[in-house]
């Protein structure tokens, strides 16, 4: 670290060192160093269970100021702005190119101001957190009554909550850092999530049957402490912005290119993959509507058409 550092900045995320994400934060990390060299005092922790946090901590390290910087699924901000449920409703967003083009519009400037307003971050852009399947120690999923009988691993979300009890799962929620060990105890014996997880945390030793239902296009929020944002002057945060947008398009490739990568080794592991049937698929995605519709209707119009 240099002395000499005119600015500080200082990130962690949650997953170990190969994820994704870790490797865009490494790429940003080297843009900044390529502009400002040792006028910048840039700090990263891959996985912050590594300080003894859980993920879950990490929004409150940012939004504290004990942190500057994180990446966390926006699922986890919806208790304190609603309108971020238009992503969290299974079955209801049709691809990672709709989540992009709204995230980058109108949309996602909207979604940013929520935030800032109702929160103490700033949102600094929007990440790929992939897209999401259900995996399984019992059982393929191959109709509404496989669901039943079965104990699911959720976010911390009330629409996740809501929408997979009216599929027929038992939900229960449980911080990353503790899944492989709910999983080995039994306390789960399903759970969903993008394919770079289910290696990431060693999901697939014990979870043999996959079924690709992409219910979820996850979305990464980039968040900064706001007060720690407002510091910086107005260059930096303008190359903040700047950096992260070329990050942007470098994350995105590396999600799209990690599903391909990780459907590969799964096979070769012996993972029994199926594609959920889209009969059901319909048939989920009506149930999941119906119950997040008290939610919907409370969206402002224009987030509400976009379903």
């Amino acid at each position: 670290m240099s002395i000499l550092a005119k600015n500080s900045i200082y990130w962690a995320g949650y997953h170990p060192e190969k994820s994704v994400q870790a490797q865009s934060i490494h790429f940003l990390r080297n843009e900044f160093k390529m502009l400002y060299g040792d006028d910048v005092d840039f700090k990263f922790v891959s996985d912050v269970g590594d300080l003894g946090y859980n993920a879950i901590d990490l929004l409150h390290l940012v939004e504290d100021g004990q942190i500057d910087c994180c990446y966390f699924f926006s699922s986890y901000l919806t208790g304190r702005v609603n309108e971020l449920n238009i992503f969290e409703i299974p079955f209801q967003i049709s691809s990672r190119e709709m989540v992009y083009n709204l995230l980058d519009g109108e949309i996602g400037e909207y979604l940013s101001n929520k935030v800032e307003l109702n929160t103490g971050y700033k949102v600094i852009g929007w990440w790929d957190n992939g897209i999401r399947h259900l995996s399984s120690n019992k059982k393929n999923i191959k109709s509404i009554d496989d669901c039943k009988n079965l104990t699911i691993r959720i976010a911390k979300n009330s629409m996740h909550k809501m929408a997979f009890e009216s599929l027929g799962f038992a939900t229960k929620f449980v911080d990353v850092k503790n899944l492989k060990n709910a999983i080995i105890q039994n306390e789960i014996d399903t759970q969903e999530n993008p394919l770079t997880n289910i290696i990431n945390y060693g999901i697939e030793e014990y979870h043999k049957y996959i079924t690709l239902s992409s219910h979820l296009y996850g979305t990464s929020i980039l968040l900064c402490n706001k007060k720690k944002y407002y510091s910086w002057d107005k260059p930096f945060q303008d190359n903040l912005i700047t950096l992260i947008k070329r990050a942007t398009v470098y994350q995105r490739q590396l999600a799209i290119n990690e599903d391909e990568k990780c459907m590969k080794y799964l096979k070769m592991s012996g993972a029994e993959i199926i594609e959920l049937n889209e009969i059901l698929r319909d048939e989920m995605k009506l149930k999941c509507f119906e119950a997040g519709h008290n939610v919907i209707e409370k969206f402002p119009d224009h987030i509400r058409k976009i379903l």
